[in-house]
């Protein structure tokens, strides 16, 4: 099911390299920077593909190998395809993409809605493998995994902050629209709206840091997903900022501008770090927590010892 997933989201990349002028094209596509595909083709991958496609082959390495984080990679990749993949069932059914043919909207509709039902197979699968998981693993390295709770932490307010402002500028009906899909504001069929990305970002950011600041190695894979998204989204969003002249002169840029060049850079540097913290903070054996409940019950069929036969003096 993972290489599914990840050979759904390379057959999509292949048709935009086909169908794009130039290789570059794609990746500036990817940039928000979008130029015409060849002939009277549209473009229908986001950097999304990319970046979910490795997280579905890393994945399917894991469970091919018997990891015991393979559960865990499943449910993370399965978490973010399920945020990310649902908005084009309703916006492509509508005929939120104008151009888009009749063929190129349902094969993207076909792939939305197996993703989903994949997804929630791999949940599933998740679930069944973390049940029948033989023995625990410990907690993360306290150390990488602080820095990366603190920075996960720090993007998903950011993010957050900067939905907020949206509301407030925009008003709830505009602002709702831009996350459900107004249609004009897709550039590819299998984009989700705007400020959808950035909701689920943000969503993830935060339980990747709340599971990073609770040391739990079950969200460790999801953390390492995060930070790659954010890195990928944070390097775009710089890329097409350096193409517009916006970072050689950022000084004579307008305050609202030069956050959104500081907000890119933020997301790209925590992405990074974050993803190279995570990558560091492997569980510890012996950081495990205590395997009696809390409260000093223990668990049904367990004891304490029996004393010894000849009690000490002054037992």
């Amino acid at each position: 099911m993972c290489l599914l997933l990840a050979l759904s989201s390379a057959g999509w990349i292949t048709r935009d390299l086909i169908v794009a002028q130039h290789p570059l094209d794609v990746w500036w596509l990817w940039a928000g920077v979008p130029s015409r595909p060849d002939g009277a083709a549209v473009w229908a991958t986001t950097l999304l593909e990319p970046v979910l496609g490795i997280g579905c082959l890393v994945a399917a390495v894991a469970v091919l190998r018997r990891s015991p984080s393979a559960p865990c990679a499943l449910g993370g990749v399965a978490g973010a395809t399920l945020l990310f993949r649902a908005p084009p069932l309703w916006n492509l059914g509508a005929d939120g993409l104008p151009g888009a043919g009749a063929g190129a909207r349902g094969w993207a509709l076909i792939t939305a809605g197996v993703a989903l039902v994949v997804s929630v197979l791999l949940l599933i699968a998740a679930s069944a493998g973390r049940s029948g998981a033989g023995r625990r693993e410990g907690c993360l390295r306290r150390g990488p995994a602080v820095v990366a709770a603190l920075l996960l932490a720090g993007s998903a307010l950011i993010l957050a902050a900067w939905q907020v402002h949206s509301v407030r500028e925009l008003g709830w009906s505009t602002y709702w629209g831009s996350v459900v899909g107004d249609g004009d504001a897709h550039r590819a069929l299998l984009q989700p709206p705007g400020n959808w990305t950035l909701l689920s970002l943000a969503l993830l950011s935060l339980v990747s840091a709340v599971g990073a600041a609770r040391r739990a190695p079950s969200l460790r894979p999801l953390g390492l997903l995060t930070a790659a998204l954010l890195l990928a989204h944070g390097a775009a969003a710089l890329a097409a900022e350096q193409r517009a002249g916006l970072i050689s002169h950022f000084r004579a840029l307008a305050p609202r501008t030069q956050l959104d060049v500081a907000t890119a850079a933020f997301a790209a540097l925590a992405g990074l770090v974050a993803l190279l913290a995570l990558a560091l903070a492997r569980p510890v054996a012996g950081a495990a927590a205590p395997r009696g409940p809390v409260g000093g019950q223990l668990p049904p069929g367990y004891a304490p010892p029996p004393p010894p036969a000849d009690l000490p003096p002054n037992w």
